[in-house]
């Protein structure tokens, strides 16, 4: 039986997709490598990312801090954060990246999340890429153009169509899983042991419904 394909939605602005991709990069699963613009995913819905609230920023990195302990994860913050990602994101699609996604996508996490290195810059994120042996004028060049822009707005908009809300986000059979703490619900849906209740889930969803 194929392998069914698992769509993650990443954005490396979110330690928590770091996280999540640390995971994802050593599992044997058929991934779909998805990078989106969580600011905008998060603008869609009029409301505000976590480090714009205070006190939900400061429990986050308590938490990251516990998770990445727990799990053995190296962990520390890019040079600058917040930072602008948009450069390693269109640098990580899949038209740009081609053949080497997932290598691009490794080395830029870990540089900024494992390393503290700035990978808001496309000058840093080219020394990254030139230490990594990934770097080509031709992915440089394809980062700036219209199309990638316009790839990486599609990623948003699919995404937005499939239910994601934030990330990391996977999804597979239509079924969504968001966040590193979902991965064991992911893996037990994989085996047909979704722990589910799909009747509840409706009534719930009913309390919900505009009346």
């Amino acid at each position: 039986m194929a392998q069914k394909k698992i769509e993650f939605y990443f954005d490396f602005l979110s330690p928590y997709s770091y996280v999540a991709w640390t995971w994802v990069r050593n599992q044997p699963y058929d991934f779909e490598y998805i990078p989106v613009s969580v600011p905008s995913i998060v603008a869609s819905f009029d409301t505000k990312g976590p480090a714009q609230i205070e006190p939900k920023r400061n429990y986050l990195f308590k938490d990251l801090l516990r998770k990445t302990k727990l799990e053995n994860i190296p962990f520390t913050t890019p040079f600058n954060l917040p930072f602008n990602a948009l450069y390693a994101l269109r640098l990580s699609l899949k038209s740009s990246a081609k053949e080497k996604q997932k290598q691009i996508i490794d080395a830029i996490f870990r540089a900024g999340w494992e390393f503290g290195r700035d990978i808001g810059s496309d000058e840093d994120l080219k020394t990254i890429l030139k230490e990594a042996n990934l770097y080509s004028d031709e992915l440089f060049s394809n980062m700036e153009s219209r199309e990638a822009r316009a790839e990486l707005k599609l990623n948003i908009e699919t995404g937005l169509s499939k239910g994601v809300f934030g990330v990391p986000s996977f999804i597979v059979d239509q079924e969504l899983f968001w966040g590193f703490d979902a991965v064991p619900y992911l893996e037990m849906f994989l085996k047909g042991m979704d722990p589910l209740d799909q009747k509840k889930y409706q009534q719930f969803l009913l309390k919900f419904s505009p009346r």
